[in-house]
């Protein structure tokens, strides 16, 4: 018998990876799936929003692309991105260092709007051999090792930036504090003993 008692962990993240979605109901009004794919030094940009107060709702950090943006609203999101590209070093390390690409072609855009977390997979696809991301409903499909690491790179500073920008939840709001809670001083705070003279 083996660790995993029969179940085979690869084969269950490649089938979470490469099935489609159409068979349960989305959680939202509507649910997307889409697939980025990636080759090369890639470009990304950084753009930050607002502070680590929790009274401040509209921070945010904004990481863009030639035909991606994803908005990152807490510190729950940054860290999983981060930790998601961060985590994908085997596999990115079994791809080319670079491949011939060619000119790019700008498709649509679209906008991401991350908070919390969701499901993160990572698979190797020996067939074609690419790296694959999957965060939720969003996959990057990593031809080579040059545009892992430009992206990884990328996402470090995300997340050495979050704790900075973010509030760590966005929907948890701020507990308020009791006016008893100011005006009493702890107990280790007073001063034990007899008055020091001059």
């Amino acid at each position: 018998m083996s660790v995993h008692n029969g179940r085979d962990p690869i084969a269950a993240a490649v089938r979470r990876a490469t099935q489609t979605r159409t068979n349960t109901p989305p959680s939202a009004g509507q649910q997307i799936l889409a697939t980025v794919d990636i080759a090369g030094e890639q470009d990304l940009r950084v753009d930050t929003h607002g502070s680590g107060n929790r009274k401040d709702w509209g921070g945010h950090i904004a990481i863009t692309t030639d035909n991606l943006l994803i908005y990152l609203h807490d510190q729950l999101a940054a860290r999983q991105y981060a930790e998601a590209w961060i985590d994908a070093w085997y596999n990115a390390s079994r791809l080319p260092k670079t491949v011939a690409t060619g000119p790019s072609e700008h498709g649509p855009v679209m906008m991401v709007r991350a908070h919390g977390t969701d499901t993160v997979d990572h698979v190797f696809d020996a067939a074609r051999n690419l790296a694959i991301i999957r965060i939720g409903g969003l996959t990057w499909r990593i031809h080579d090792q040059a545009a892992w690491a430009t992206t990884e790179r990328k996402w470090r500073e995300v997340s050495a930036l979050a704790p900075l920008i973010l509030p760590v939840n966005r929907y948890q709001a701020a507990k308020p504090r009791s006016a008893q809670h100011y005006e009493q001083r702890p107990a280790w705070a007073e001063i034990r003993g007899p008055r020091p003279t001059l």
